[in-house]
């Protein structure tokens, strides 16, 4: 079975250099399978992946996903998470570049071809991608926890658990949590590579700054939906985090590149949520509003009458205390194409 891995964290001990100047760790994380005899104290690993590095965050909620092939029939797959402390973090380039992260067949012999995965960078340079970050992240990089997980067991525990994610504490450090969501990997028909730019208009300015000059500093984040059948139970997993761009309510986002597996399961019907945020150099990021979606419906709302197209935008709106929608930005889909495989 093929399947698809989310990794949060929650509470992370901080142990970045300059704490008492108000500096947070800048975690990530690196994903490597285990065979039988690595449970015996040798070194046979495979690497599957690396996260996105999240600048200054205790909590952070990785937009990187890794897909394995589990071998039910055996009823096992044992994976390593380990989380450092990236040091040469840069806000606006550590927090915001997404490596992709790779896939890995496990089982041998089920046909399954491997995944072609374009890099895209999260709030980044032009450079980015697996490059850029290895360029920052560094084998000294301090370790903030790790634990070992085996796949039959997180989704039996999902499946006792009305589908939850699954929480785990941190060895090493001996603080914070990792929550582990494991889900079936492909469930629509369309395979392929989007390749999509967005850019914002009319960004509610929150940011007044000095004497009333100042704007946001937005940024979007992609989410998809799970659905719990059993339970009724959902929970919105990020896919993709932009750059954020400073001071301006119509900002051109750079364009990213993600195959469909990772971004929407192969179904374009599956539900997405596009939230914005202002970016604040201390303290946590503002929520400004968001708009739920899908593939289907960005594909058919690409702006026609230029990257100013009001009409076709996707709406971002906050619930007020009347019930009442509040328009926060209008999101133009600048591209969305689907390259298929």
């Amino acid at each position: 079975m093929r399947v698809q891995i989310h990794i949060r964290a929650e509470k992370l001990k901080n142990i970045a250099r300059g704490q008492w100047r108000g500096k947070r760790s800048s975690p990530y994380c690196k994903v490597v399978s285990l065979s039988s005899t690595t449970e015996n104290n040798t070194n046979d690993t495979t690497f599957i992946g690396q996260t996105e590095v999240l600048h200054s965050n205790l909590n952070p909620q990785f937009a990187t996903s890794f897909i394995v092939d589990h071998d039910e029939t055996q009823g096992w797959t044992h994976l390593r998470i380990s989380i450092y402390d990236c040091r040469q973090s840069i806000r606006n380039r550590g927090s915001n570049e997404q490596q992709s992260s790779s896939s890995l067949n496990l089982l041998r012999g089920t046909g399954l071809p491997p995944l072609h995965i374009q890099n895209h960078h999260h709030r980044g340079d032009d450079d980015g991608g697996i490059n850029n970050i290895n360029s920052y992240c560094s084998d000294t990089d301090p370790k903030m926890g790790e634990v070992d997980i085996e796949i039959g067991n997180i989704l039996q525990q999902q499946s006792n658990n009305n589908g939850q994610e699954t929480e785990i504490k941190l060895q090493q450090q001996g603080s914070g949590s990792i929550f582990i969501h494991v889900a079936k990997s492909i469930q629509g028909q369309t395979a392929g590579i989007l390749d999509c730019q967005i850019r914002g208009l009319d960004i509610k300015n929150i940011e007044s700054g000095l004497l009333g000059l100042g704007a946001v500093d937005p940024y979007y984040v992609i989410s998809k939906k799970y659905n719990d059948v059993t339970s009724g139970s959902s929970r919105w997993y990020v896919v993709y985090r932009s750059e954020h761009i400073h001071n301006i309510i119509n900002p051109y986002w750079k364009g990213f590149k993600m195959d469909l597996e990772r971004f929407c399961n192969n179904d374009l019907n599956k539900e997405i949520k596009i939230a914005i945020y202002d970016q604040e150099d201390y303290g946590s990021d503002r929520w400004l509003g968001e708009v739920e979606t899908t593939l289907a419906e960005m594909l058919e709302s690409v702006a026609k009458r230029g990257n100013a197209d009001r009409e076709s935008a996707l709406r971002a709106v906050a619930v007020e205390d009347d019930g009442k929608d509040d328009l926060r930005a209008l999101l133009v889909i600048l591209r969305a194409d689907v390259i298929h495989a």
